[in-house]
């Protein structure tokens, strides 16, 4: 006889669910048994608070920056990443995707959370990081969605926003700084947790709101025509600007290994998979015979020997034209004329530790990694070059380490807007400005490095004054302010090791500094701006057409458009 399994599992069914009604009908009679969203889960919150939102935009937001840092160092020639402008028609559409779906969108929730709460300090804060992003964002880009970005679960669904003139976003971007200092200077019972960048101080932030404010009127002076009126009442803001290394705004790595949260250089470069790009060798160098004292801290030197040109291996991995300057005549004259060479062995081991390549060599990589020179204790919190006592051997310094800082907007960057401020508009001292600048430059990255490294050696205060006269020498020296300022913003291209975007900012503002070496090889012309991912042209009907060309359509307050 066959048994019938069915009939038994619907008996077995039905039992169940009348002990299950008459169970929850003991409980509450008015609950509907198949109504079972019943509970709130608060570990899964449907909408994020300003507190919790606001921590993580910031992380992204600095991961953003970081993530694009190498690209503008490239572009001016400092290390080997795109410095030969060979971009592709989707070569950003990561750092363009993580924007919008990253740190954008974070700060966009906590000013809708903040408002909808009457969360002043919190949406005092988005507001000023927005701008800070936006125009971040114009000054690469050139033109993107604003207005109607972050539309995409809005009631009135927009997923094809439109994009915003880059005059305009700035335009916006100057409101959202007015509201910010509105909102952090009103009175709210609010206090502000979890703030990694400055913890919780409404001054601090009030400080960075006018710095960007700042920031934009230097970037986009030369397209306004109040820009002199405009500046100095930036100057002189109410609640001040960033004016000392403890008012910096950096984004500062930790040592944890699981998760890493050091900083990337630090990872690329002193781990065993050593991957880290090239140093521009014309920029070290250039630092050595100028005597900068921030020279062993800025780069870290991983060999001793001279390559043997005759064997092959040795020979392949030579970098050409020069760039290995250790075998380069025309620099050991330079060296020895500057008294920062002898023609001694250990000089010669010093100075074949100069590992890095010129400016756009587009020669294959090879196996090099252990001779490259690499970043030093600032500011990615590596190790100090002792010239007298440092091992020449690949780093693997894996369980510490690495706790450095992404510098944003510092003191010294602020007094070099100034200088240039200054001598463009004829007010102030400007040659007062660029020294200041300078000598916090250089004390910020010696007490940088000896917190961080051990073996690090503070700046000697007479190596600081001889740099110091050396420029000051060099800057009376000049006929016109123009030709100051070129002096000015070849010192700021020194200084913003660590921060490529104001050395491309000023750059193609300026043209400045005029001196450094071009490209050995192009492929491109100067990038005017990134090109706009031809993604989102093909995905968003709204999206410009043609898309600007990155090496023709410069940003709207770039008059100069460079070219070699």
């Amino acid at each position: 006889m066959k048994y019938n399994f069915y009939k038994k599992s619907k008996s077995l069914a039905s039992l169940v669910i009348v002990t299950m009604a008459l169970s929850f009908a003991s409980c509450n009679k008015s609950i509907d048994i198949f109504d079972l969203n019943i509970n709130t889960d608060p570990n899964s919150p449907t909408k994020g608070t300003a507190e919790l939102l606001l921590p993580e935009a910031q992380r992204n937001m600095a991961g953003f920056m970081e993530g694009l840092n190498n690209t503008q160092m490239g572009f001016m020639g400092v290390i080997s990443s795109s410095d030969s402008y060979g971009l592709g028609a989707n070569s950003f559409y990561g750092s363009w995707s993580n924007f919008y779906t990253g740190p954008g969108k974070d700060l966009e929730e906590v000013i809708i959370a903040s408002k909808k709460s009457d969360n002043k300090p919190y949406l005092g804060i988005a507001q000023a990081l927005k701008a800070y992003s936006f125009s971040t964002m114009v000054d690469l880009f050139g033109t993107v969605p604003f207005s109607e970005a972050f539309l995409g679960n809005a009631a009135k669904l927009n997923i094809n926003p439109k994009f915003d003139d880059g005059k305009a976003i700035y335009t916006e971007c100057y409101k959202l700084l007015d509201s910010a200092i509105f909102n952090l200077t009103a009175s709210s019972p609010y206090t502000v947790t979890g703030d990694i960048m400055y913890g919780g101080s409404k001054a601090s932030w009030i400080r960075f709101a006018n710095s960007v404010r700042l920031r934009m009127l230097m970037t986009s002076r030369k397209v306004n025509t109040n820009a002199s009126a405009d500046i100095q009442a930036a100057l002189k803001a109410t609640g001040g600007i960033i004016e000392s290394t403890s008012q910096d705004f950096t984004w500062k790595y930790g040592g944890q290994i699981s998760p890493d949260l050091r900083h990337p250089w630090f990872t690329a470069a002193y781990l065993a998979n050593n991957n880290f790009t090239y140093i521009s060798a014309q920029y070290m160098f250039e630092m050595l015979l100028r005597k900068d004292p921030r020279l062993p801290f800025y780069f870290r030197r991983q060999y001793d020997k001279i390559l043997d040109q005759a064997n092959p291996t040795d020979r392949g991995a030579t970098p050409v034209q020069g760039a290995y300057l250790v075998l380069n005549p025309d620099a050991w004259t330079k060296a020895r004329t500057a008294g920062v060479l002898a023609d001694t062995k250990a000089d010669s081991a010093y100075f074949a530790g100069y590992f890095g390549r010129f400016r756009g060599d587009q020669s294959g990589v090879s196996e090099d990694v252990r001779y490259r020179m690499v970043p030093g204790v600032y500011p990615a919190a590596g190790l100090y070059d002792n010239r007298a006592n440092a091992p020449y051997v690949l780093n693997t310094k894996t369980n510490s380490g690495g706790a450095g800082i992404f510098p944003m907007i510092t003191s010294n960057m602020v007094n070099f807007w100034k200088a240039e401020a200054e001598l463009a508009y004829n007010f102030g001292d400007p040659k007062a400005t660029a020294e200041k600048a300078i000598r916090e430059s250089i004390k910020n990255v010696s007490d940088f490095g000896v917190s961080k490294d051990a073996s690090s050696i503070a700046v000697k205060e007479a190596d600081v004054e001889n740099y110091v006269t050396a420029f000051l020498t060099n800057y009376d020296a000049s006929a016109t302010n123009e030709v100051k300022l070129n002096k000015v913003l070849y010192e700021a291209y020194f200084a913003g090791w660590g921060n490529g975007f104001e050395m491309y900012n000023a750059f193609r503002r300026n043209g400045y500094p005029s001196n450094i070496p071009p490209p050995i090889t192009l492929n491109s012309q100067f990038a005017l701006r990134l090109p706009i991912p031809v993604s989102e042209a093909t995905l968003n009907p709204n999206a410009p057409k043609p898309l600007p060309l990155f090496y023709n359509d410069p940003v709207f307050w770039d008059v100069l458009k460079f070219k070699f």
